[in-house]
Formats: C-alpha cells, sequence, structure tokens
C-alpha cells in the first residue's frame, strides 16, 4: 500500500469519524428540513471537512511531499463543495421547519 493511499485512509477514518459526532451537533442545534438525502450529504460534508486536517497530519509523518498534500487536501474540499451545493439545493426546496415552543421552567 502506497503512503498517499495511507494517509488518505487514515483522514477518511478520522474525518468519518468526528464529522459524524459534528453533523449531530450541528443538526440538533439548526434542524434540517430536506429529509434523509440531506441529512446524509450534510454528513457527508462534516466527514469532508473533518478529513482534511487528519490527511495532511498523517501525510506529514510519512513524508508526502508538499504538493500532494496540497492537491489531496483541494481534492477533499472539493468534494465537500459539491455535497454542500446539493444539501443547499435539497434544504432550498423543503418546507419551514415548525417553530419550537418555548418551554418555561422553574
Amino acid at each position: 500500500m502506497s503512503d498517499w493511499l495511507l494517509a488518505v485512509l487514515i483522514g477518511i477514518a478520522l474525518g468519518l469519524a468526528i464529522g459524524v459526532r459534528l453533523a449531530r451537533d450541528s443538526k440538533k442545534e439548526q434542524g434540517l428540513r430536506g429529509g434523509a438525502a440531506s441529512e446524509a450529504l450534510h454528513t457527508l460534508a462534516c466527514a469532508g471537512v473533518a478529513s482534511v486536517f487528519p490527511f495532511i497530519v498523517a501525510g506529514v509523518v510519512l513524508g508526502l511531499p508538499f504538493l500532494t498534500l496540497l492537491g489531496t487536501g483541494v481534492g477533499f474540499l472539493a468534494i465537500v463543495a459539491l455535497a454542500l451545493l446539493a444539501f443547499a439545493a435539497l434544504e432550498q426546496a423543503a418546507p419551514p421547519l415548525p417553530e419550537r415552543q418555548i418551554e418555561l421552567t422553574d
């Protein structure tokens, strides 16, 4: 297995672990309106953003060239941009969320 592929796999694995939690926290704070497809694209985008840093750290440790790290990092972000465009289209077409009721506590 090449060093580049190992760094990509490390980045994706750690990005998925961090990205799923990031997406869950984001969804809890501000709900999603577009259904299951919207939620999947949101999770994919969060995982993609969270994958860039672990990939770069793994690539530096494995001794990958700078341009390889830069190109692959930009590739990760390009995939995230496409996922976010599709996510935005689904969210724009969805009906608005019902307003939250204010709960009074003692």
